[in-house]
């Protein structure tokens, strides 16, 4: 049999490179079957007669024919007249590419990834070129939008990969899903560190050069770590980003809001929600409003509010009615309920590590249960003392010279009573009264560890509240900020300072709690600055990215 196709295939590649078309590039090396043109079943007919996989020479001979019919990677000249180097790379990913479509089976997802990640680390390398690189930009972003679904879907099945993953040479127990986001970060840094381009990698107002693929390959690395759950290499790709890349702005919104989306994730889970609210409102602002991007709209929408209100800032009727924030209001409304009344007794029925709460599971699979029943309860415990205020605090008349005060042990009574009624079985889940007394408390609630359930000598762990605690809560609400006045250690009491100046005792003593928390994020962070969101051009084009210095994933 002839060799025809393959050589015809050759000659458009050849046609392409010298039209420099990077997007013809793209259509002619399809990578994933089933193939709508058939003239690729019988290219892979033909790969399996002339080039078997059996025969060791065969990617070697096929290396030999594209070298003799893709002359444009050889050497030769710019349009100015300077040398341009051969391009070796991109004989060798062609083979590759020849033999990949010839081997892959789908229904061998392991030995399917394994042959993919082969393709696209020399796609990587091909890259590489300084002049002719950028020309399968296109194909690589699409090759690692297929691998990263296929590294994930393994990453589902780790039964499939186990010897894969023991065999890994000095970095145990690396996943496949890091292997592959590995595999695609060469080709996102390379992009990165282009230094072919225009000093701060902008041109007219659009990237230039393989700048313009940055954000694609870092949104496919970020996308296998996150859907892995290996979020924790997600620093790496940030710190590149802050120090090489053009501003995001400058980019394509779909872009922009996947990696803000992203960005704003990781914030959110390394306990920086001031910045995680920051990133994610630009995300939520830049995507469209349009049905078809409701569910990207929903997903950022649903952890922006988290984050706002992990900060004190609750959503209002009118984000509750936006079609995207279905079934919001049922879910976030009661925990903004218990938070502003200092309703310790709902917040810990809603927390409860038991799950028991009708919405306790779906918080959980959206990963943000423990952030707002950490974060959140000291929330809790300030309205608490501001509710106990309103109802038993000393407030002087006119003419009185004393501050306004609170005895605290009117706050032991409430928090004991209200966390008693939190863990009792039959207790009911709201009330409409307060009224506290000493005399006549439920039983304390009681703990014993699961792993110590049932064992001999073991007795139960009975928290109670008692004035040490409180005072040391209220010690710790001064120092954030979230009360504003001084204890008496003697007298057993909170003192609210600044009721003149802010026209009530309630406002001097209780200040707004997102003025308060956002200001002291803001300082704690040192302004308004988000690591991994690039906003402003740096100068002289950056930092140049040392690759050999690149931290692997899960390392």
């Amino acid at each position: 049999m002839s060799r025809q196709l393959v050589a015809t295939f050759c000659h458009e590649v050849n046609s392409a490179i010298r039209n420099e078309d990077a997007l013809k590039i793209r259509s002619i090396l399809v990578l994933e079957p089933p193939f709508a043109n058939p003239i690729y079943y019988e290219l892979i007919e033909e790969l399996r007669n002339e080039y078997p996989a059996d025969d060791d020479g065969s990617e070697d001979r096929l290396e030999e024919v594209i070298k003799a019919a893709v002359t444009e990677t050889g050497e030769g000249q710019d349009e100015e007249g300077r040398p341009v180097q051969s391009w070796h790379h991109m004989v060798v990913f062609l083979a590759g590419w020849l033999t990949f479509i010839r081997d892959v089976d789908t229904s061998q997802l392991l030995k399917a990834y394994q042959a993919m990640s082969d393709v696209q680390s020399k796609g990587n390398t091909a890259l590489q070129h300084p002049i002719k690189g950028i020309l399968v930009l296109p194909t690589l972003i699409g090759y690692a939008q297929i691998f990263a679904r296929l590294a994930v879907a393994l990453d589902r099945q780790p039964e499939l990969a186990q010897h894969v993953i023991a065999a890994s040479e000095g970095k145990e127990g690396e996943s496949l899903a890091e292997k592959a986001a590995n595999v695609v970060r060469q080709g996102f840094l390379t992009c990165l560190s282009d230094r072919n381009t225009v000093p701060g990698g902008i041109k007219d107002g659009r990237p230039d050069g393989k700048k313009i693929g940055v954000y694609k390959m870092a949104n496919v690395c970020l996308k296998i770590l996150f859907q892995s759950n290996k979020l924790d290499n997600c620093s790496m790709i940030f710190k590149n980003i802050d120090a090489a890349s053009p501003p995001l702005h400058f980019y394509p919104a779909g872009d922009r809001v996947t990696y803000l989306y992203y960005l704003g994730r990781y914030h959110f889970i390394s306990n920086n929600f001031y910045q995680a609210q920051m990133v994610l409102q630009q995300a939520y602002t830049d995507t469209p409003t349009h049905e078809n991007f409701m569910k990207q709209r929903r997903l950022i929408l649903l952890y922006l509010l988290v984050a706002n209100l992990i900060l004190g800032r609750f959503p209002s009727e009118r984000v509750y009615s936006r079609p995207e924030a279905m079934f919001f209001r049922e879910i976030f409304q009661p925990i903004t309920q218990a938070i502003q009344k200092g309703n310790l007794e709902a917040f810990q029925r809603m927390m409860n590590l038991d799950l028991s709460w009708e919405y306790a599971a779906k918080l959980c699979r959206w990963k943000v249960f423990y952030q707002i029943g950490n974060c959140c309860e000291i929330l809790v415990y300030r309205s608490l003392y501001r509710r106990v205020f309103l109802l038993a605090g000393k407030q002087p008349g006119p003419m009185d010279r004393a501050p306004p005060s609170l005895d605290l042990n009117a706050v032991v009574v409430a928090a004991a009573y209200l966390e008693t009624r939190a863990s009792a079985s039959q207790a009911k889940t709201h009330s409409n009264g307060w009224s506290f007394s000493n005399q006549g408390l439920p039983t304390p609630p009681s703990y014993v560890d699961p792993d110590f359930e049932g064992m001999q000598g073991v007795a139960p762990y009975f928290h109670q509240f008692d004035i040490q605690e409180i005072e040391g809560l209220c010690a710790s609400l001064i120092l954030e900020g979230l009360i504003s006045g001084y204890i008496s250690p003697k007298l057993k009491k909170l003192a609210i300072l600044g009721t003149k100046k802010a026209g009530s005792p309630v406002k001097a003593g209780f200040p707004n709690l997102w003025q308060v928390l956002s200001t002291k994020k803001r300082e704690q962070a040192g302004g308004d600055g988000v690591e991994g969101w690039v906003k402003t051009q740096q100068a002289g084009g950056g930092k140049v990215v040392r690759l050999a210095s690149a931290r692997p994933a899960g390392s």
